[in-house]
């Protein structure tokens, strides 16, 4: 039987990342496909060796140098000042992939990529934002330019992270586009991009997430037992207007609220917020499905919204330009009112009023449309 190699973003212990990895694996073995995630680790791995082959396509700006600092020294930190919470969660992240996953060895470094002879017929690279310019590494990898030249080379819903690339990175970009046999992306910012660049039209298909039913994912979780009804606030980093609205909410409906999160944040006591540090994808997906009201500045946390059918706000920065994610998901599904910028007026009467059977005829097109284009591409 033929095999396929997936390489994607893995072992970064974050739940969106991990979950669309599984997720794809997952629905190509439900296909028929043999496959398996090529572990080549994303460089914001502890292990992962940078070198200078690796050296990212844009100078990684002193902002961004800072912020992943910090991030790093925050992870040691708390994993240092709760070292029982950041083993369980890690062991239970772990435990997600050798239960769930087939993975390859392991390929600490664009050398050890590059260097192996692998031997899969179809190489695919997966979703997430594999293709942001702004990542602080060499992204050729993830156009599989390290796969045989002969082979079928597919992109499934990678994404570009950005709504537009500067034109002086056309040229890079179309020599990586241009190697692959089949392009597909996760945004229509992304569709307009490839064919501002290469002239190609790429097919927009869904996150690898949603290729997966409610069902699907109900299978794989570990049930959260709640005697009350709760606002899951599943948010990365202390946001005062979503805590805000999350305070509205509760005032208004009595539910209390679970904040999702790794590290340890200066959040209010835990009388008014519960903070759960040491879930992993399975322990995640229970309290997905248990919630009542959802609040997240996530794509994923979007897209489990709807797979769980919970109503929802996805909040953005007011700031930013670069919610080409969100948008184009909820574009999909004719959501745009659930995309919240900070400072916006939420009119909380109309919380509840999500008609997800409509919802779910929209996105259940957009998945098939999106089956199809595997299966055209693989076959």
């Amino acid at each position: 039987m033929k095999k396929i190699g997936i390489i994607t973003i893995l072992n970064v212990n974050n739940y969106g990342a991990e979950l669309q990895a599984f997720a794809l694996h997952h629905k190509l073995k439900r296909m028929g496909y043999d496959n398996e995630i090529i572990n080549y680790l994303y460089y914001k791995n502890p292990e992962y060796c940078a070198e200078e082959k690796s050296k990212p396509l844009i100078k990684t700006s002193a902002k961004n140098k800072l912020k992943d600092l910090v991030l790093k020294w925050l992870d040691k930190y708390s994993a240092f000042k709760y070292p029982e919470i950041a083993k369980v969660r890690k062991d239970r992240f772990d435990n997600f992939h050798k239960k769930n996953t087939l993975v390859s060895k392991k390929y600490k470094s664009y050398t050890d990529l590059y260097d192996q002879k692998h031997k899969y017929d179809t190489f695919i690279v997966g979703s997430d934002q594999v293709w942001n310019p702004n990542n602080g590494t060499n992204i050729a990898p993830y156009f599989l330019t390290f796969a045989p030249e002969d082979a079928n080379k597919v992109s499934y819903a990678s994404s570009f992270g950005v709504g537009s690339i500067d034109k002086s990175y056309y040229p890079q970009y179309k020599e990586w586009l241009n190697n692959l046999t089949h392009i597909s992306t996760r945004e229509d910012a992304g569709v307009s991009i490839i064919k501002n660049i290469t002239d190609k039209n790429a097919t927009h298909v869904v996150d690898p997430t949603l290729l997966l039913s409610r069902i699907e994912w109900e299978e794989l979780m570990v049930p959260y037992e709640s005697k009350e009804p709760y606002i899951l606030f599943f948010i990365f980093k202390k946001n005062a207007y979503a805590e805000e609205l999350a305070y509205k909410i509760q005032e208004k409906t009595g539910y209390k609220i679970i904040r999702v999160c790794k590290n340890e944040m200066p959040l209010e006591s835990d009388d008014k917020i519960l903070n759960i540090r040491d879930f992993g994808p399975a322990e995640f997906l229970g309290l997905y499905s248990s919630a009542s009201i959802v609040l997240t500045t996530s794509f994923h946390g979007s897209v489990f919204s709807l797979i769980f059918e919970k109503p929802f706000y996805v909040i953005t920065p007011a700031n930013k330009n670069n919610n080409s994610r969100q948008e184009s998901l909820l574009n999909v599904v004719d959501l745009k009112d659930r995309l919240l910028r900070e400072g916006d007026t939420v009119n909380l009467d109309e919380i509840n009023s999500i008609n997800f059977e409509t919802v779910n005829h929209k996105l259940n097109k957009h998945i098939n449309s999106s089956v199809e284009f595997l299966k055209n591409s693989l076959d």
